[in-house]
């Protein structure tokens, strides 16, 4: 009998005993994982993220197991050997497609990890030679199932939904990693709530307070982690770094810089294996090597994120102006802050419960179906909000600059 067992600080034991889903992890494209954080930036916030993305996807992986094994023991599915091993494959293949700093990485490339991970499982020859040795749709199936076309919908909505595998161990994981409590829920007794009937799966009534803690824990995840103003500010340098380096690119500049990076940031996409060369330690060097560089922008933009000088945020309640924009973006200017480099703004989405076509649905012993937030108020108030935040570097802040006042009058006037 094949069995693996690896200890995880979340799940304690994280089993394989099928030798295919032992092959993927040790293929290269997967172990690229170990070298890329969950959590992108947050460790500059939160000195304990350091967690990779190696380690969720593993995690995935076994909250599926236990999902599945759970469900085999109520509802007597799956019972397809096939079904079960795509379903497995999808948790730990999931994120393949990240880049280093994870989203913010996507913003530059203008592609989407999804994207990534569905060329990966496709083109890479090692992982498509083990996915192969299950059968020639098996590889095509597991991206169907990613995109979501409906092939296979429990195991979908498993994948990816308000309640899913993927949410149940990043908000454990990334509350233990950056010490926070609020992140915490009851993990077996989320997994013992779900149902399944007639091809769906449903959440037992008689466990609505158990998944309104788990939403709970994601708005302040989100709130207080995901989307903290010092995490997303440090996104933003990332970003400003890559596109002043593929501007220099664009404009013919000579720039050191490791190839696999070089490929990607002149839109050379063609061949995935540059993309899986990527990685965080990849990156890391580049900003070694830019903060040396003859450009000052470049030069001075990498030396920030490298030194932890990271732009100030200013948190805001309503919209900004296009007029207060544009001054601010002169005012930089007058300060020797290229605009386009130093003024951001980032508009963030704060999730809460979504109702429509993304909705959980509570199953009660008669079989009455209801929408999770028919039954609980709670959830009611639970709805999505926006928070815009400004980006500039402390300096045009610092009221010993003759500048400053002009920026704070600005900056501060909505926040």
């Amino acid at each position: 009998m094949f069995e693996k067992v690896l200890k995880d600080p979340v799940h304690d034991e994280i089993l394989f005993d099928d030798p295919l889903l032992w092959a993927l992890v040790n293929v290269p494209a997967f172990q690229r994982l170990r070298r890329i954080r969950q959590l992108g930036t947050s460790f500059l916030t939160f000195h304990g993220a350091e967690h990779s993305r190696f380690a969720h996807s593993l995690g995935a992986y076994e909250t599926m197991r236990r999902v599945l094994h759970h469900l085999q023991r109520d509802s007597g599915w799956p019972t397809d050997h096939r079904e079960i091993r795509l379903a497995l494959a999808a948790a730990l293949l999931h994120d393949i497609g990240h880049g280093p700093f994870s989203h913010t990485f996507e913003s530059v490339l203008g592609v989407q990890h999804e994207e990534w991970t569905y060329r990966i499982i496709l083109e890479d020859e090692q992982l498509r030679a083990v996915l192969d040795g299950v059968d020639d749709q098996f590889a095509l199936d597991l991206v169907r199932i990613l995109r979501r076309e409906n092939a296979y919908p429990a195991v979908e909505s498993l994948i990816s939904s308000q309640l899913d595998v993927d949410r149940m161990d990043y908000m454990l994981r990334d509350a233990e990693a950056t010490g926070v409590s609020y992140g915490l829920f009851e993990l077996a007794r989320l997994v013992r709530s779900l149902t399944y009937w007639d091809g769906q799966i449903y959440v037992k009534r008689q466990n609505l307070h158990t998944v309104e803690q788990y939403l709970l824990a994601r708005y302040f995840m989100y709130v207080q982690v995901y989307l903290h103003p010092v995490t997303v500010g440090s996104d933003v340098l990332v970003e400003n770094i890559l596109v002043r380096a593929k501007d220099l690119i664009a404009q013919g500049e000579p720039i050191d810089m490791p190839e696999p990076l070089r490929r990607v940031l002149q839109g050379d996409m063609a061949d995935v294996s540059w993309y899986i060369r990527l990685d965080e330690s990849v990156l890391l060097y580049a900003f070694h090597t830019f903060a040396e560089h003859a450009d000052p922008i470049l030069r001075d933009l990498a030396e920030r994120f490298l030194h932890r000088r990271l732009f100030a945020p200013v948190v805001r309640q309503g919209s900004t102006p296009i007029d207060d924009l544009a001054f601010l973006r002169t005012t930089a200017k007058a300060m020797g802050f290229h605009p386009d480099y130093y003024v951001s703004l980032r508009a963030c989405k704060i999730p809460g419960y979504d109702v429509i076509g993304q909705g959980l649905l509570l199953r009660d012993a008669s079989g009455r179906v209801e929408d999770l937030s028919q039954a609980s108020k709670l959830i009611r108030t639970l709805v999505p909000s926006r928070e815009e935040r400004l980006f500039l570097p402390k300096e045009m802040l610092d009221p010993e600059h003759p500048l400053s006042a002009r920026v704070r009058s600005i900056a501060y006037s909505a926040s």
